[in-house]
């Protein structure tokens, strides 16, 4: 058996956001634990069962990126995400 998590985030203009939490604008911290390292403090976690379930979230987390006009791209992501 395994256990799988999926999170997805947002980092916009030095902000981090979480794409599948309860308020997607709110913003995050980045915080260091000195033994298992940098993590995002508030960061949803949501447990997936098969591949279809995954790939929901994904696409809901997808739909809530910060995309915006450019002149190279009606609709370029301004953000990266993870």
């Amino acid at each position: 058996k395994f256990l799988v998590r999926a999170s997805y985030l947002e980092i916009y203009n030095e902000d981090v956001r979480d794409l599948l939490g309860t308020d997607t604008k709110q913003k995050l911290e980045l915080k260091e634990h000195p033994e298992r390292g940098v993590y995002v403090k508030g960061l949803s976690m949501h447990t997936v069962h098969s591949v279809a379930q995954c790939e929901r979230i994904m696409e809901t987390g997808w739909k809530n990126r910060s995309v915006g006009y450019t002149l190279m791209n009606k609709d370029s992501s301004r953000s990266h995400s993870i």
